[in-house]
């Protein structure tokens, strides 16, 4: 009886250890995924107080999807109006040379903007795996405009 239980519990034991040493390991990234972009105020265009407001938004590189990036960005207007609301997204490959893999895109946001409701829009892009940066900014005279190496975001591609 008691060898027939020390037996069971040696069973148990032995497949509980093969289990956990024996099973191959999760995969694990080597970066983050979403990388979120400095928060930056505008004026708006033409220096138009009506159309300022704040954009924010993040940098998606998936593991699942090496080479491409996604940029999705949130305008909060500060007031009610009629509202040219283009985003510029400006990148650099670091793992390319003679400037492949870098470029400027564009996301236009809906014209009309109601106060304090974001609006928002993405784009995706094919980028060389590796190191990359990015600075985003609204059509306007902005905080990215005053310094913008401090709203230049790094992150890896995979």
């Amino acid at each position: 009886m008691i060898k027939r239980a020390v037996a069971r519990l040696a069973v148990v034991a032995g497949a509980a250890i093969a289990s956990t040493v024996c099973v191959p390991a999760l995969a694990h990234a080597h970066h983050a995924e979403l990388t979120p972009l400095p928060v930056a105020y505008s004026l708006g265009e033409n220096f138009s107080v009506p159309c300022s407001g704040q954009l924010t938004g993040t940098v998606h590189t998936p593991h699942d999807r090496p080479g491409q990036v996604t940029v999705s960005v949130s305008w909060l207007p500060f007031f009610t109006g009629q509202c040219h609301n283009a985003i510029f997204v400006n990148y650099w490959s670091a793992a390319e040379e003679n400037g492949q893999g870098s470029g400027n895109r564009l996301i236009l946001l809906p014209f009309t903007s109601r106060a304090f409701e974001p609006l928002t829009g993405d784009i995706t892009f094919p980028m060389p795996s590796g190191g990359g940066s990015m600075t985003v900014a609204p059509n306007a005279v902005s905080t990215t405009y005053l310094d913008p190496l401090a709203n230049t975001v790094r992150f890896a591609v995979a």
